[in-house]
């Protein structure tokens, strides 16, 4: 991906920081981790089939196999705009959030049905829940 679509790309995710999240929401009233990435993807000109038959338990519905199939296999670093999975603490993967550059450190912005979209510094405790780095 070359630099300006990187600069779209976390352009887009950042614009729907504030946005409640709603499951397979795709707008500024209301979007899921999902939904974020794509649509982010897309304005950096990567196209991602978007699925919308996913229930609320996305890992059983093939989400880590639809990173494969779009991105090819796992990275072993992080950069701006790589999409990482996460699973929460014990758990299988089941969420999916951008990887941007932050003032001294990387980012992540995801939509967290906790909060809302959001941006945030990866600590110990987020990097612990990313199980995979694909790049576009």
């Amino acid at each position: 991906m070359d630099q300006q679509s990187q600069i779209n790309v976390l352009a887009e995710a950042r614009s729907y920081i504030g946005v409640k999240w709603r499951h397979r929401g795709r707008s500024r009233f209301g979007i899921d981790c999902l939904g974020l990435v794509v649509k982010a993807l897309e304005a950096g000109g990567v196209a991602m089939r978007d699925r919308l038959d996913y229930s609320r338990t996305p890992h059983l519905d093939g989400l880590e196999r639809e990173m494969v199939e779009h991105f090819g296999a796992a990275v072993d670093d992080m950069q701006p705009c790589d999409v990482v999975l996460m699973a929460w603490e014990g758990g299988e993967p089941s969420h999916v959030g951008l990887i941007a550059d932050g003032p001294d450190s990387l980012h992540l912005i995801h939509s967290y049905s906790e909060i809302s979209v959001t941006e945030h510094c990866i600590d110990d405790a987020w990097m612990r829940r990313i199980v995979r780095v694909y790049r576009p």
